[in-house]
């Protein structure tokens, strides 16, 4: 159940490892952990490699305070829009709105092209009523970020969106951990194994390995 206490306090600095790991892993985020903490903790770019990564890192806060703003509210196709359309204002032509079928934006996985339906507000709507109607919230938030991001809703940025959606869901649980994209700065095959089974999720359709791999490197206390 959500309480007061357990959203009041959440604050962008709480999501800097969710920040981190999506800068990392989705966008080749090249600046460091502590220097990305510093930027979201008091704004400093002493640290901060290049205007590339500014302009992520300052998408990313932004789509991170979304979050904050929201925390404890049901997650909504129209949060989800919001969300996007922070975090690609320097990427997409269109922050916050559905690709069209036209358009025919997919993925390229080493297993071949993903390229699924195009979706409206009413599809995203079944996608967080499905996702958000078990009763662990650790499970909604993985299976909601799974289906968000393969259904590539946007022109650009779904997997951050996903991810922070993912967030929200847990936060309107009033869950005391947060999701992020499974990392090892140490050990790069961490990604590349997380990036390999999101894509045979896509592909295949295959989801136990990957929702395995979240559960036990993605989840953080908060």
């Amino acid at each position: 159940m959500v309480t007061p206490e357990s959203t009041r306090s959440v604050t962008v600095l709480d999501l800097v490892a969710v920040i981190y790991s999506a800068g990392k892993v989705f966008d080749g985020l090249s600046t460091g952990r502590l220097d990305t903490l510093e930027f979201i903790r008091s704004g400093s770019v002493a640290g901060v490699s290049s205007r590339a990564d500014l302009a992520l890192l300052e998408d990313l806060r932004d789509a991170a305070q979304q979050v904050v703003v929201h925390a404890g509210e049901r997650v909504t196709p129209e949060l989800i829009r919001s969300i996007n359309a922070s975090m690609t204002r320097s990427g997409a032509l269109h922050p916050g709105e559905f690709r069209t079928a036209e358009q025919a934006i997919g993925v390229s996985t080493p297993y071949g092209r993903y390229t699924p339906p195009a979706v409206d507000a009413a599809m995203l709507a079944e996608i967080i009523e499905e996702c958000l109607r078990g009763r662990d919230a650790i499970d909604e938030a993985i299976g909601l970020f799974i289906d968000l991001a393969s259904a590539q809703p946007f022109e650009d940025g779904n997997k951050r969106t996903a991810l922070f959606t993912a967030n929200a869901a847990l936060l309107a649980r009033g869950a005391p951990v947060l999701l992020t994209v499974p990392l090892d700065d140490e050990d790069p095959e961490v990604a590349r194994q997380f990036n390999d089974l999101l894509a045979r999720a896509y592909i295949f359709g295959e989801r136990d390995g990957l929702v395995l791999l979240m559960k036990e490197l993605g989840v953080i206390n908060r």
